[in-house]
């Protein structure tokens, strides 16, 4: 069984494993891979079994990009049935173990920033990098 350590694991490596299961570099696959991480951490997880992922977002792209991340890195799958969707529109996520539960929502200005990124943006590529190196505490708030 394969776990990761938040602590431990590039945050690069996870974009790129994101990117090569995903098809392309976006700011929700960016979004969904830093909330990952952020679950596991809290939840004092190593990922993948004993941990499940309810998304509330939408099932159409953009906005669902966020699946994929959310599933590279925690390792909860479709497949394994520990991962779930609610179409709601948000970009949140709520993450629960038998001990605990932690709810993430990415900040509305981000998401604003993400609608209007070809105001400062040359493409949703340069948009990904630049939220893959901002603080946890800017991307998202807990609910």
């Amino acid at each position: 069984m394969k776990t990761v350590d938040p602590d431990e694991v590039s945050l690069e490596d996870m974009i790129e494993r994101a990117v090569e299961f995903h098809g392309h570099l976006g700011p929700f696959l960016v979004l969904g891979v830093r909330m990952g991480l952020v679950a596991l951490r809290e939840l004092s997880s190593p990922g993948y079994q004993g941990i499940e992922a309810l998304v509330k977002t939408r099932n159409t792209p953009s906005l669902s990009c966020l699946l994929d991340g959310i599933q590279v890195s925690t390792g909860c799958t479709m497949g394994k049935g520990n991962i779930r969707t609610e179409p709601l529109g948000r970009a949140e996520a709520e993450f629960s173990t038998e001990e605990k539960k932690v709810t993430l929502k990415v900040n509305d200005e981000i998401v604003a920033e993400i609608k209007r990124w070809r105001e400062s943006y040359a493409s949703l590529e340069e948009i990904a990098r630049s939220i893959s190196k901002r603080s946890d505490e800017k991307l998202f708030e807990r609910l």
